[in-house]
């Protein structure tokens, strides 16, 4: 009996393995409509709800209440790790509670979360995006200073680095490449983040949403432009992407440019067809932010 029951154990931690996701990982969500249950190694996370979270036009759509999803990935416990993705809600107006919900966020299981994202309604047509490193009442999320507008696509990072010590993690969010949030409250550490999850709370918590190009990876660079580049015009942002002395923009811009720990380590506003002072960065890879005809773009470069 005693050899079955390893059989079975090493047949389930096979299936396990199996099933995890490595990192980087991008996710198009490019299946036929409907349940999303199933495709691309997409479990539920909890029991089964009523409601399913479906796959339209190659994106993710869901609201209200409903089962919540997974996405199992290798094990994290040290360092960073961040998830992106293009978000838009479409409607938000039964999602009155005051506290708002949480709709995605990395798990250590089915109840532990953490780097949780989370919408609330303003009015009719905007939201606060709120950002928490170990979910908790809303009371303690900390919220965007900015509104944002319902039916308008949004590039979103979160990003869980993991402390030296006990209750010492910090959560942070980026909406279009700019930090507008970090969350370092006390509680429990996550230990480790086996995955990532969409969540369907409830009608007064969970606004109607669509999802795509999601990326979990474990550095900044993969993820701070879920869109690499959002191209205006060849050329019209960074035109030298292999950097030495200087770094030469196409377009009048306030810029901002960050390490790989998701830091601001230079901001200036350039000129069109001017270059920008970047013999005080170390080598290394960047992501330049900005704005390009009233588009966010946002580009890597690599300082030699």
């Amino acid at each position: 009996m005693k050899k079955l029951y390893s059989l079975i154990a090493v047949v389930v931690i096979s299936a396990s393995a199996f099933s995890q996701a490595t990192l980087p990982y991008n996710e198009t969500f490019t299946y036929a409509n409907g349940n999303l249950l199933g495709n691309g190694n997409w479990v539920l996370q909890g029991a089964a709800g009523t409601d399913e979270i479906q796959v339209v036009s190659g994106a993710a759509t869901f609201d209200g209440a409903g089962s919540d999803l997974q996405q199992i990935i290798a094990p994290v416990s040290s360092g960073s790790v961040y998830y992106g993705m293009s978000m838009n809600v479409t409607n938000i107006t039964a999602a009155t509670l005051a506290d708002g919900g949480y709709i995605a966020g990395f798990n250590q299981n089915s109840t532990t979360f953490g780097g949780t994202l989370w919408t609330k309604r303003i009015t009719d047509t905007t939201y606060k995006l709120g950002i928490e490193v170990r979910t908790a009442p809303g009371t303690a999320t900390t919220w965007t200073t900015a509104d944002y507008n319902i039916n308008q696509v949004y590039n979103i990072v979160v990003g869980y680095t993991f402390g030296a010590g006990a209750a010492d993690d910090t959560a942070s969010l980026w909406v279009n490449g700019a930090l507008v949030a970090t969350d370092t409250h006390t509680g429990v550490d996550l230990n480790p983040i086996n995955g990532f999850f969409l969540r369907q709370d409830s009608v007064t918590e969970t606004p109607f949403i669509t999802v795509d190009n999601l990326k979990i990876a474990l550095t900044p660079a993969e993820v701070l432009a879920v869109s690499d580049i959002i191209s205006i015009k060849n050329g019209s942002f960074v035109q030298n992407t292999f950097v030495t002395d200087e770094i030469k923009f196409g377009a009048k811009s306030d810029v901002k440019i960050y390490n790989m720990n998701g830091q601001v380590v230079k901001a200036a506003s350039v000129s069109e067809f001017r270059a920008l002072d970047a013999s005080d960065l170390q080598p290394g890879m960047y992501i330049v932010t900005g704005t390009v005809e009233g588009q966010p773009v946002s580009q890597k470069i690599l300082k030699k």
